[in-house]
């Protein structure tokens, strides 16, 4: 008895009596009337509890179990002594609970996570095996004691959810910094070849600053998210991409922007933008981008094709953040997205369903 150790501490009030009652029923196994004394002694302590708790032989087989125990692994206490234990947990927990139960047989407490399943909810279970040693040091039962942790269990999920969330937001936030360094050297290239070219009044100067006003509004489209609705798709994506001049072209029937796709829209044009004077037909003088969009039935689809840009030689190695983030954005909506990368340039779709409430 002395080496039993147990690490919850608002638990060893129920435990040391416990494992007494469970040291007596391993020395009167061979004695009914005292066992049957014992036991019912025994099951009256333990129904006194919320917790789920049990005694096991060393064979893995229960002795009793309280009448909380029953009812979060679906048995009765009739079916309860001389049933395996693990088998009554859920399959994905019977790795965890054969090696805690291991390391109790072994003379050490041991803990495990788990859970059962009820008809209204999924119980997420703390579970501590504490073995009990006779007068020979050899453990003749072990007390498992399984407490109810779903609360602590769902609020630490969710905590985890909310600090991904705010690292996601924190990436998002540094990936698009960065393009618009990226946006804003290339419309200065953008607005030196135009000025070059025209040879008028305004220079380079003038045509920067309507360049980069018109990005502006172009990073308030990205960023207004949901708040935009009913807005001319030709029109919503001329506002995207028009700081990169008319080096974009786009047709497409008439068609509103249903509101719960505008801002997956507005990142997906302005991203695919943003590579695209990087790395692939905007960044070069007589490149292109073609954006072109119809619908059926029930879904919309928009194709961009870049022609004229460096050559592809082929896919890249590795996707970016960028690339990761509109592909979540159309996943979300029920959509997707699907890109070739031929040696003229790259060509991408997204289909997205249309929604019930879309306009016009």
């Amino acid at each position: 008895m002395n080496n039993v150790k147990f690490v919850a501490a608002s638990q060893l009030l129920y435990l040391e009596p416990m494992v007494w009652v469970a040291g007596r029923l391993s020395m009167h196994r061979d004695n009914d009337e005292i066992y049957a004394a014992d036991l019912e002694a025994q099951s009256a302590m333990l129904d006194a509890t919320p917790d789920c708790l049990k005694i096991l032989a060393p064979d893995g087989t229960l002795v009793t179990m309280n009448s909380a125990g029953c009812l979060a692994l679906g048995v009765t206490k009739a079916q309860v002594k001389g049933s395996a234990w693990i088998t009554l947990l859920p399959s994905p927990v019977h790795s965890a609970a054969t090696d805690a139960f291991a390391q109790a047989l072994s003379g050490n407490t041991a803990r495990f996570a788990g859970y059962s399943e009820g008809p209204e909810r999924i119980t997420y279970w703390d579970n501590l095996l504490t073995p009990v040693v006779d007068r020979a040091g050899k453990v003749s039962s072990i007390v498992c004691v399984s407490r109810d942790v779903t609360e602590q269990t769902l609020l630490r999920r969710q905590l985890d959810k909310s600090l991904e969330r705010e690292q996601l937001l924190s990436r998002e936030m540094l990936h698009r910094i960065k393009n618009i360094f990226s946006v804003v050297g290339a419309v200065v290239m953008m607005s030196d070849r135009e000025a070059r070219a025209s040879g008028g009044p305004d220079g380079v100067a003038g045509i920067v600053s309507n360049k980069l006003s018109a990005l502006g509004r172009a990073y308030e489209s990205v960023l207004a998210g949901p708040d935009i609705s009913n807005v001319d798709m030709e029109a919503f994506i001329a506002s995207v991409l028009n700081p990169f001049g008319s080096q974009c072209r786009f047709t497409g029937p008439k068609q509103l922007v249903p509101q719960a796709l505008c801002n997956t829209f507005a990142l997906f044009f302005h991203e695919l933008a943003t590579n695209s004077v990087k790395h692939g037909s905007l960044s070069v003088a007589k490149g292109e981008v073609h954006v072109r969009w119809s619908r059926t039935d029930d879904a919309l689809r928009i194709d961009w094709r870049e022609v004229g840009g460096p050559p592809i030689a082929a896919p890249p190695e590795r996707s970016g953040f960028g690339t990761h983030m509109i592909d979540r954005l159309a996943k979300s909506t029920g959509g997707a997205i699907t890109r070739s990368w031929d040696s003229g340039g790259l060509y991408v779709q997204l289909m997205v369903p249309r929604p019930n409430s879309e306009p016009g």
